[in-house]
Parts: structure tokens; C-alpha cells; sequence
């Protein structure tokens, strides 16, 4: 009974040790491309909250005060109010891609738990749970992030055009209300 414990014992060991290295290669190559993703959503996250930031600036400074305002006619107060509303959907759209890229953040995060479980059991040559699921589940996850990056980035450009062409609007009003003023002063 001792030599059949003992012949059990090293069996499971190397059993063990080859069910680890039958999965090194996908877990490695996963490992390359979860911390990849991870810098760009990284990156991502990071330029969508400066912009955001930026924005946010940018359309406090587009407010006119409602003396000036008074002095305007009704095509004016109309046409700031088109300038506003563009203003308005550009920060709703930019919130709009921060909060999806906040609750990612917290999803990724967690699997990047997982991930880490995985390399470090390799590098200790025991990999606890179904490894082929949680190998599929990684890839799966890393594959959407890219799926999803490729969207936010495609919606962000436009928002920031669109907020660009807010900002010009504004310009082009400003510059127009103030040129009959000027005009008439010599």
C-alpha cells in the first residue's frame, strides 16, 4: 500500500506539472496581449478624462452673461441657443464614453485578477480551476476590449469634432456680435 501511495504521489505531481505546460503557451500569449490591451484602455481612459476635463472648460468659457445677452436680438438668442445646445450633446457624448469606460475599467480590473492568478500559478507550476475555461473567458474579454476600444475611439473622435465645431460656432458668433459694435465706433 506504501509503494502504491508513493507511485500515486509522483504521478500526480507530474501529472500536475504536465497539465501546467500543456497550457503555457496560451497562458503566455494571453499575458502578452491582456497587458497591451490593458495599456491602451489604459491610455484611452486617460486622454477621454483630460478631454473631458478640457470640455468642461471650454463650454464654461462659451457662457455669456444674460446682461450681455439682453442686448442681443431674437435671431442672436437664437443662434447662441443652437451654439449651447451643440455644447450640451458634446459633453453628454463625452460623459457618455467616460461612464462606459469607467464601468469597463471596474469589469477589466477584476478579470485582470484572473489573469494574474494564471501567470503566477504557471510561474509556481500549479493553476488552480477549469484553466481552459478561464483561458477562453481572458480571451474572450481581451478580444471584446479591442472590439469595444475600436468603438469608443470611432464615437470620441466624433464627439470631439463635435465639439470642435461647437467651439468655432461660438467663435464665429462672438466675433460677428462684437464686429457691429466695432464698426460703428471710429
Amino acid at each position: 500500500m506504501k509503494k502504491f501511495l508513493i507511485f500515486a504521489a509522483i504521478t500526480l505531481v507530474f501529472g500536475a506539472c504536465n497539465s501546467v505546460a500543456k497550457f503555457q503557451p496560451q497562458i503566455e500569449e494571453l499575458a502578452k496581449t491582456w497587458d497591451s490591451t490593458t495599456s491602451q484602455v489604459t491610455e484611452f481612459a486617460t486622454s477621454v478624462k483630460t478631454e473631458q476635463s478640457n470640455w468642461a472648460n471650454a463650454a464654461t468659457s462659451m457662457n455669456v452673461a444674460p446682461e450681455a445677452m439682453e442686448k442681443w436680438d431674437d435671431a442672436a438668442k437664437a443662434k447662441y441657443a443652437e451654439i449651447q445646445t451643440a455644447a450640451n450633446g458634446s459633453s453628454t457624448g463625452i460623459a457618455g464614453i467616460a461612464s462606459e469606460l469607467d464601468g469597463f475599467v471596474t469589469a477589466w480590473s477584476e478579470k485582470s485578477n484572473t489573469m494574474k492568478a494564471l501567470t503566477e500559478g504557471l510561474a509556481a507550476g500549479k493553476i488552480e480551476g477549469d484553466v481552459a475555461a478561464q483561458i477562453a473567458d481572458l480571451t474572450a474579454t481581451a478580444t471584446d476590449a479591442n472590439s469595444k476600444l475600436g468603438d469608443w475611439k470611432t464615437k470620441f473622435d466624433s464627439v470631439k469634432a463635435e465639439a470642435s465645431k461647437a467651439q468655432q460656432m461660438f467663435a464665429d458668433f462672438m466675433a460677428a456680435s462684437a464686429a457691429p459694435a466695432t464698426a460703428g465706433k471710429k
